[in-house]
């Protein structure tokens, strides 16, 4: 879904921009297929692969990392950038925070929270793949089966800068925990980068026995993502703390050590 989100946030621009509502004809389609999608579902979280013809079924991966990220990120800021959409994809974005806060997050040490993935097993009392009776409304006890996988994707921490602009917009309120979240995840996008020799993150952080945090051969590179910069700014903003504006100085004199190169920087 993250295509879907990306490419609906950058045409419904477009129409804003140039006062064409054609462009935005796509967008709308969309998002009416992305809210009937999670009505079909009972789930704000939407799975990775989805069908362009529709319908939807409770299974396969649910990820902030790779293919997932953008989805939710641009509901928050189609939101924010027009206030008609409020009513649906600020609503949409707040219900998968909840979703997000209730299924995916693993609580660490020292108010660490890792933001792990989750594989889709059907539906509580039918396998993978059952289905209600034709037409019947979902029950609020007839939610999909989440199993975490603990894996986390630097890309997933655009999330605490997310929640930080839809909390100073009030996209989502505050008051409920959602500070706390943001802050606890970017303490752990921050020890990526901090339980390094480099000071330069791993592309990918799992969690090993005792939800040790530990780094995959596979996983050991960087691909100078910006998704730790920007929730530093935007928390930092969001909370008036000097930690994230040394946590970032220390990322840039890590940068500039490891991944300099003569005509740039490179991976």
């Amino acid at each position: 879904p993250a295509e879907v989100g990306t490419l609906s946030l950058e045409f419904h621009s477009l129409a804003r921009a140039t006062k064409r509502p054609e462009f935005d004809a796509g967008p709308d389609d969309v998002r009416r297929r992305m809210a009937a999608t999670v009505t079909l579902l009972n789930s704000s979280l939407v799975p990775l692969s989805l069908k362009s013809s529709g319908g939807a079924h409770p299974t396969g991966r649910v990820s902030l990392g790779a293919m997932g990220d953008s989805y939710y990120e641009y509901l928050a800021k189609t939101a924010i950038l027009d206030p008609r959409l409020r009513p649906t994809a600020g609503a949409m974005f707040k219900a998968a925070l909840l979703e997000i806060e209730q299924q995916l997050l693993v609580p660490r040490e020292h108010g660490r929270t890792f933001l792990a993935e989750a594989s889709m097993n059907g539906r509580r009392g039918r396998p993978a793949g059952g289905a209600s009776a034709a037409g019947a409304p979902r029950a609020p006890s007839d939610k999909p089966l989440f199993s975490k996988i603990l894996k986390m994707d630097h890309l997933a921490c655009f999330l605490p800068g997310t929640i930080a602009v839809a909390l100073h917009h009030g996209v989502v309120p505050r008051g409920e925990g959602h500070e706390e979240v943001a802050e606890g995840i970017l303490k752990t996008c921050i020890d990526m980068y901090r339980m390094t020799p480099s000071g330069i993150a791993p592309e990918i952080l799992s969690l090993g026995p005792g939800n040790t945090p530990e780094v995959r051969r596979n996983d050991r590179h960087n691909l100078l993502r910006p998704e730790t910069a920007e929730s530093l700014y935007f928390v930092g903003l969001l909370t008036g703390k000097p930690r994230y504006r040394r946590a970032a100085w220390d990322m840039f004199a890590a940068f500039r050590a490891g991944s300099r190169a003569s005509d740039g920087a490179c991976t």
